[in-house]
């Protein structure tokens, strides 16, 4: 039976960020015009949104999910999960990408931070784990369980959800350019947060791989100012 309830209150908490997204990529045309009404692109965008959230919803008792609670069952993991990924990912990206990306670099850090940090945590955050996770990762849970074993099954939808995720966000980014370190650092640093939350949101429950998310984007933030102003000095 579909869970109203479950569809409703996903749907909710990706309203905030999906009003911000919309305003600012409406307010971004190359004519300065708006293109179409802002609560026609907000509407679009929550009617898009839903398709995910409802397929989620109509397969979650379908599947096999370790985690106690479809929303979370551990706050105190989930912190640590996403302070962990966000870690790594610096270490990653400051310390060995830094030094090959040469120019690529300023462009990324200032591409990431003309998102602003409000609509990573309130859209990327939370709209991306209900597309790629809630939705895309269920349905491929769904598809596998009945022919691979459970492990098999978990680890495949979680690396071809993931795999989908960092395709996604490679248009974006290519306004750095397309150099095949850009291509690798877009590779690995995408897969890494998408196969933790894939993870987190197996064994953990959503909210707990939208949390994850949420840590990336606030321990990122800080070192993202830091650097962005260091290039910006030079």
């Amino acid at each position: 039976m579909f869970n109203w309830v479950v569809f409703i209150i996903l749907v909710s908490i990706s309203i905030p960020g999906t009003i911000i997204s919309s305003i600012l990529l409406n307010n971004k045309t190359t004519s300065g015009k708006r293109e179409a009404p802002i609560t026609v692109v907000i509407i679009l965008q929550l009617v898009f949104l839903s398709v995910f959230v409802a397929l989620g919803v109509a397969l979650i008792n379908k599947i096999s999910l370790h985690a106690e609670n479809i929303y979370i069952s551990s706050w105190i993991e989930a912190t640590l999960v996403g302070i962990g990924c966000s870690i790594t990912h610096i270490l990653i990206y400051y310390v060995f990408y830094k030094p090959l990306l040469g120019k690529a670099f300023y462009k990324i850090e200032k591409h990431r931070n003309s998102i602003g940090i409000v609509n990573r945590i309130l859209y990327a955050s939370v709209v991306e784990e209900l597309i790629f996770r809630w939705g895309i990762m269920s349905l491929l849970l769904w598809a596998t369980q009945s022919f691979l074993t459970e492990g098999i099954s978990v680890w495949i939808s979680i690396v071809v959800s993931s795999l989908i995720f960092t395709l996604a966000h490679y248009q974006g980014s290519s306004v750095a350019g397309k150099s095949f370190t850009l291509y690798s650092y877009i590779f690995i640093g995408n897969m890494l947060v998408g196969i933790i939350c894939g993870w987190q949101f197996y064994n953990n429950g959503i909210l707990a791989a939208i949390l994850v998310h949420m840590c990336f984007h606030l321990i990122l933030y800080p070192f993202e100012i830091k650097f962005l102003k260091g290039e910006q000095n030079k």
